[in-house]
């Protein structure tokens, strides 16, 4: 991940959104205690579509059989 000031960015923000279109890595903008992140609009689209699975009673339910279905309890106490 990529930080910066909001002044080298505000100096260099085609070079920062060329490389997070490129790498798909994020830039983290920092402004005092705040900041942003900005990311490609592939990064973007596939967190929308992922919190709006994750939202609906049909994609939690996916979720929870699929987490179900690979994953196994073990009592570690018992080890």
């Amino acid at each position: 991940m990529i930080t910066t000031t909001i002044s080298d960015f505000r100096k260099s923000i085609k070079g920062y959104i060329d490389r997070v279109i490129a790498t798909n890595e994020p830039v983290v903008i920092n402004r005092g205690v705040q900041g942003a992140v900005l990311v490609s609009l592939d990064e973007y689209n596939a967190l929308a579509r992922t919190a709006s699975v994750l939202n609906s009673q049909v994609g939690a339910d996916t979720l929870k059989a699929a987490q179900e279905q690979n994953f196994i309890e073990v009592d570690i106490d018992a080890l």
